[in-house]
């Protein structure tokens, strides 16, 4: 009989995991310096950074981590998410502030309808509006491509 539980309970566990929804995996990319305001050749702003797209908290969750690295310090900047658009389509989704160092982290969640998205973050200063740094290819629709379940 207990063999026939622990197979029982066995064959449960097996038949949720396969209905269970896949989550796509994060992605980790690199925060570069906006090439319509810096570029190449052009001297470059300090540091950098990098997000992290991810979905593990649910299959139509996206979290979003924004991390400075080195920075401009004491400066408030907003970031703004783009999904599926272009890169004038963003929606702010907060500011970041850096401290002394020049650090700062910013997380968000929020719900995506399933299917595939691609994914983009644009860093801008909050006083003038000027793009400083930005995940690769947003000025072309391009970002991080995940799908949703």
């Amino acid at each position: 009989m207990k063999k026939l539980t622990i197979a029982i309970v066995l064959c449960l566990v097996v038949f949720a995991m396969i209905a269970m929804p896949a989550l796509a995996a994060a992605q980790k990319v690199a925060l570069v310096a906006c090439p319509i305001n810096y570029p190449a050749g052009s001297e470059q702003p300090p540091g950098g950074g990098f997000v992290v797209f991810n979905n593990s908290a649910g299959p139509n969750n996206l979290e979003v981590t924004v991390s400075l690295k080195g920075v401009e310090p004491g400066v408030t900047y907003d970031v703004y998410l783009f999904v599926d658009g272009a890169w004038y389509d963003g929606a702010l989704a907060g500011t970041i502030t850096t401290n002394v160092q020049g650090n700062a982290n910013f997380h968000m969640n929020g719900l995506l309808e399933p299917g595939e998205h691609t994914l983009a973050i644009d860093i801008v200063y909050t006083d003038t509006g000027a793009d400083i740094y930005e995940t690769p290819d947003i000025h072309s629709g391009g970002g991080a491509v995940m799908t949703f379940k």
